[in-house]
């Protein structure tokens, strides 16, 4: 029941989202079927502790993804008052993400490289390489 909640939760919080793009891998316990259907997500969860302590999603992130259609003006607005500190705002916004459409992922990647601090740099390029490595190792 709780993928069903997820789902439900996913179309009203992402503009692209909804029940059905969300992947099979969502629901999935195994991390090599996670990461044969879908990389993007893969990554995100190799990378999540790194991700969440290191990105600011207040420093444009959060807007770019906004203004790019890829996440609601309710999670964004949610994302900023209900959570208090930067790395918890990540955190939420690294959950969402991959309920967040097909192209979540990309425009993610590309927010960190808007968002012009090195931080955001460097993690969008790691990001880019990992993506890139698994699907040659598939």
């Amino acid at each position: 029941t709780s993928s069903v909640s997820r789902s439900n939760a996913a179309s009203s919080i992402c503009k692209h989202g909804g029940s059905g793009s969300i992947n099979t891998a969502v629901t999935s316990a195994s991390a090599s079927s996670t990461q044969k259907s879908d990389p993007h997500r893969s990554v995100l969860l190799q990378c999540y502790v790194e991700l969440k302590s290191s990105v600011n999603v207040e420093d444009h992130v959060l807007d770019y993804l906004y203004s790019n259609f890829v996440i609601s003006k309710s999670l964004r607005d949610r994302i900023r008052s209900d959570c208090t500190t930067a790395e918890s705002k990540a955190g939420m916004l690294l959950d969402e993400l991959p309920s967040c459409g097909a192209s979540a992922f990309r425009e993610f990647v590309d927010a960190l490289i808007a968002s012009k601090t090195s931080v955001h740099q460097k993690l969008a390029k790691k990001l880019m390489n990992m993506v890139k490595n698994d699907q040659q190792s598939l």
